[in-house]
């Protein structure tokens, strides 16, 4: 009988760490995914999408974009009007980015502009493929696009 009480008492305190460690990964997980929040009248989402391969040139038009959007936007990220987001493109759930956005290719960033959590406007940057060579030219250019739809009335 001790030996059936040991395993349930061992299988329930797995049990209950499997809870707690799930719920710890939901509370800490970055909001790459979540939808844009409804009763704030202006938010931009600065989304960058890539797949499962990432080459340098993938990893830098992320490291750019975060750059441009830290070095410009602390205020309006800490306060929620700008969010950044990573989205891994290849993921079943996240596959309608693709067709959503008429993105050409694995790796992008779009700017999507919300009034009360509905999208009205969006702009890939394409031209971020032809900067990634030239960091402050890209930076420069993602701050521009952003600084144009954030201060949109």
């Amino acid at each position: 009988m001790k030996a059936k009480t040991i395993a349930t008492v061992m299988l329930s305190l797995f049990v209950a760490v499997s809870v707690v460690v799930m719920v710890a990964k939901e509370l800490h997980a970055p909001a790459s995914t979540g939808a844009p929040i409804a009763n704030v009248p202006h938010q931009v989402i600065v989304y960058y999408f890539h797949g499962m391969m990432r080459c340098d040139a993938c990893r830098r038009i992320e490291a750019y974009t975060k750059k441009a959007l830290d070095s410009a936007f602390a205020p309006a990220l800490a306060d929620g009007r700008l969010e950044w987001r990573v989205v891994n493109r290849d993921e079943p759930a996240h596959e309608h980015f693709a067709s959503d956005y008429k993105l050409k290719t694995q790796s992008a960033v779009v700017i999507a502009d919300y009034r009360y959590g509905r999208q009205t406007a969006w702009k890939e940057l394409e031209s971020v493929a032809n900067l990634v060579d030239d960091e402050a030219a890209f930076v420069s250019y993602v701050q521009l696009e952003t600084r144009v739809l954030l201060e949109t009335p």
